[in-house]
């Protein structure tokens, strides 16, 4: 969970292969787990938290993460560790701990509803994207995450600007069609967009 919680986060507004994935990498050779799923030796959120809190966000980001990213492009914005520590408190708070407890959640209609409108309150939230993202990663294959790549993609073909829930909509209705998951369609998309 902390490194799907790390994915989440820091893939927003940043180059995943340059800045998302070694981050994800270094944590999980600093934390002594495997960066690879699945695997036997899943670390439990709650961790995660410990460690976070234990170093402080400004050194964890600076020594273990090495990566002093912020939420946005401001200087006295959050740090994107904060962020991360914030979903990680707010999910282990709502019972998810590990990946196995990931379906228990995402079945339980008001948990779900609690946990997102917490969730929505971590700095960087912004249109969603981010939570959209993190149901995918620990397995949602009806999510995608309309982020810039979705965005400019649904643009380029449709020739005019398009929503992030619009876009939600076009892309599930097209995976329906399509014959795939949401998940698969976003992923293509995504693939495809980073491929120059």
């Amino acid at each position: 969970m902390s490194l799907c919680v790390l994915d989440a986060v820091f893939s927003i507004n940043a180059d995943y292969d340059r800045h998302t994935a070694p981050t994800c990498h270094r944590y999980a050779t600093w934390a002594g787990i495997s960066p690879y799923l699945p695997t036997s030796d899943e670390q439990p959120l709650s961790r995660f938290v410990t460690q976070v809190r234990t170093a402080g966000v400004e050194d964890f980001s600076a020594h273990v993460l090495r990566n002093r990213q912020r939420t946005r492009a401001h200087h006295g914005a959050p740090r994107k560790a904060e962020a991360a520590l914030g979903y990680a408190e707010i999910l282990t708070a709502h019972g998810l701990n590990t990946l196995a407890e990931a379906d228990a959640l995402l079945a339980d209609t008001d948990r779900l509803k609690s946990a997102e409108r917490h969730l929505a309150g971590t700095p960087g939230h912004g249109s969603g994207a981010r939570l959209a993202y993190l149901w995918m990663l620990v397995g949602a294959d009806d999510r995608i995450k309309p982020d810039r790549m979705i965005l400019r993609w649904l643009q380029g073909v449709l020739h005019r600007p398009v929503t992030t829930p619009e876009a939600t909509r076009l892309v599930k209705e097209a995976a329906t069609q399509l014959g795939c998951t949401p998940w698969e369609l976003d992923h293509a998309i995504w693939n495809t967009q980073r491929t120059p």
